[in-house]
């Protein structure tokens, strides 16, 4: 018998989701999370392409309210940081930090990632000194102040929306010749006077001895270098999928990205993968809504041949 019929490893919109179809259904189901239950949204001051909200929906009030109804429906979460994963012909065992460990039929991994890091010098040491990934969360200790942004995707652009809401300027650096923003994000940030948009460049160090005090930026087409002085930087230029512990466990992509088919089947038997961290993710709430979903309705499927 079972620890659990079904583990999901992580708790943002497509764990939840996936936790929410399958408790339903009557299964017992359990749902580890190392960080904060509702994932990444949690960090998103508005969201505003999620349906049924035509106004946008605050990030923190639609996680919150996925594990209410997670919670509701009979799913068990869990704190826990899941470091293996061990395959048997008659179960799966999830180990978890600390010793504990569980077993069940089938494994979610719906694990999410995290922001990238640029690799750059004085990046490692100026870490939490001025060096910020989520503006919701930190950004209020640079109100008034100079804010360099990095990242010009559709998180990097909402990012230095909400930063130019508290500072006094935002620079918004972009590596590419363009943002790669959507058009209606790109279209605020231009329209914003606080925000300045340098396509083209690239921090290649970040200056300061106990604080961010300045930047140096590197013009990819000219190789000139510029001293730029700020007072905080915020690093989104994109994310890393939370697979470390997967690897020689189920087959990852080139990005360390779980490969699955059109049914969130990875190569290994009854071990699933959906949401940002499975190859091919479009990175959006409502698409990890989508493969919550899925995954679930595979889930139960399998769960009939274990019966």
């Amino acid at each position: 018998m079972f620890d659990y019929d079904v583990i999901i490893v992580g708790g943002g919109p497509a764990g939840l989701t996936a936790g929410i179809y399958l408790s339903q259904a009557r299964y017992r189901v359990l749902l580890l999370e190392k960080g904060t239950f509702g994932g990444q949204i949690k960090n998103v001051e508005l969201i505003e392409n999620y349906p049924g909200f035509p106004d946008g929906v605050l990030g923190a009030r639609l996680a919150s309210d996925m594990v209410t109804q997670a919670t509701k429906h009979g799913v068990q979460l869990e704190e826990a940081e899941v470091v293996g994963l061990e395959i048997y012909s008659s179960c799966k065992l999830v180990n978890c930090a600390g010793g504990k460990g569980y077993t069940c039929g089938v494994v979610i991994i719906a694990g999410g990632s995290r922001p990238k890091k640029l690799g750059v010098p004085g990046e490692a040491i100026l870490q939490g000194r001025g060096i910020i990934h989520c503006a919701l969360c930190d950004g209020g200790q640079f109100a008034d102040r100079l804010v360099a942004v990095c990242g010009g995707g559709n998180a990097g652009v909402t990012e230095a929306l909400y930063m130019a809401k508290l500072a006094s300027k935002v620079i918004l650096i972009e590596g590419e010749p363009a943002l790669t923003a959507t058009a209606f994000l790109q279209e605020r940030a231009l329209s914003n006077p606080k925000i300045e948009i340098r396509c083209g460049e690239k921090v290649e160090e970040f200056i300061g001895e106990n604080k961010v005090e300045a930047i140096k930026l590197l013009d990819v087409r000219t190789g000139r270098k510029e001293e730029v002085k700020v007072d905080g930087v915020l690093v989104y230029v994109g994310i890393e999928p939370n697979t470390k512990y997967l690897e020689g466990v189920v087959p990852l992509d080139e990005e360390g990205q779980i490969i699955v088919n059109d049914k969130f089947e990875t190569e290994i038997p009854y071990i699933l993968a959906a949401g940002d961290i499975r190859s091919g993710s479009f990175r959006q709430v409502a698409t990890a809504v989508g493969d919550g979903a899925m995954v679930a309705i595979t889930a139960q499927g399998l769960l009939h041949t274990l019966t």
